[in-house]
């Protein structure tokens, strides 16, 4: 089965091509505008070379999830926790200092990349690799990713602790499908009480694109049962310290019917198919 992000980046696809047809001159000014704002913001760059972006990206998100207290009693909805024994797993998360907890996170993405690719990031062996829990890195550029991500999980409690305290309680999903998922492979970051948040730690001052508010989107339109009863989309950019929020309401016109129309779309377009593939990534 094809993935969505795959998808959104081909515009030779069925999908790319949908969206295009649905751009309007007002999803235009939301990324101008997106955009601009972020220009305004400072960044917080990577003391060294940052090699794989990727999985530092997927390693904050497992930080974000963390620092909200997602973990207490829900680690195994993660993708990790099913290629971790729980022994390992509860090692990890009785973290305690933030550099231990980035360690912890950059290994739940190594695994995460078994899913995502089939083959566990090399990162894992070497930071698991410790001597009386001292980390001992063979290789230069893990102190980056390390140091790095220090940084930027240190920085969430001056975005989120002043944000409505609504989004980080009560009923939450953690990589979440959808039901026409069977359709399109894809599953976001996270759910929490009807906000679809996604994470970045994009170095880029005009991150938003039109197929990172396409991907967006997009999940909102294969919930077709309001499963998750999406009521709001969030943007969350660490390095910029940035959070932007948008309501449904203000970004559909009318979205049962935009719902049934892309389930007709997809249904036309697109194989019924449960053989996922894993390739899902980020843009």
């Amino acid at each position: 089965m094809t993935c969505l992000t795959r998808e959104l980046k081909n515009s030779d696809s069925p999908l790319y091509q949908w969206f295009q047809s649905k751009q309007s001159l007002c999803a235009n000014r939301l990324i101008s505008n997106h955009n601009a704002e972020m220009n305004r913001n400072q960044i917080i760059k990577p003391s060294g070379e940052i090699r794989d972006f990727a999985l530092l990206g997927t390693a904050f998100v497992y930080a974000f999830r963390w620092h909200l207290g997602f973990f207490e009693s829900s680690f195994d909805q993660t993708i990790a926790s099913n290629h971790l024994t729980a022994t390992t797993a509860n090692q990890l998360l009785s973290a305690k200092t933030v550099e231990e907890k980035a360690v912890a996170c950059l290994i739940f993405a190594a695994f995460e990349a078994e899913f995502r690719s089939g083959t566990v990031h090399e990162i894992a062996s070497v930071l698991m690799n410790q001597d009386n829990n001292k980390l001992k890195p063979e290789l230069s550029y893990i102190h980056n990713l390390i140091n790095d991500l220090v940084n930027l999980i240190q920085s969430i409690s001056s975005v989120w602790d002043a944000t409505d305290s609504n989004l980080t309680r009560h009923k939450y999903f953690l990589n979440p499908t959808f039901i026409g998922s069977s359709f399109i492979n894809a599953d976001a970051q996270q759910i929490v009480n009807g906000s679809l948040i996604k994470c970045f730690t994009t170095l880029k001052k005009h991150p938003l694109t039109r197929q990172h508010l396409w991907q967006q989107i997009a999940y909102v339109l294969l919930d077709w049962d309001n499963q998750y009863q999406i009521n709001q989309v969030c943007w969350y950019y660490s390095r910029q310290k940035a959070l932007f929020i948008y309501s449904t309401k203000s970004l559909f016109k009318d979205l049962p019917g935009l719902r049934t129309e892309f389930h007709d779309f997809l249904t036309a377009s697109y194989s019924h198919d449960h053989d996922f593939c894993h390739s899902l990534v980020d843009f």
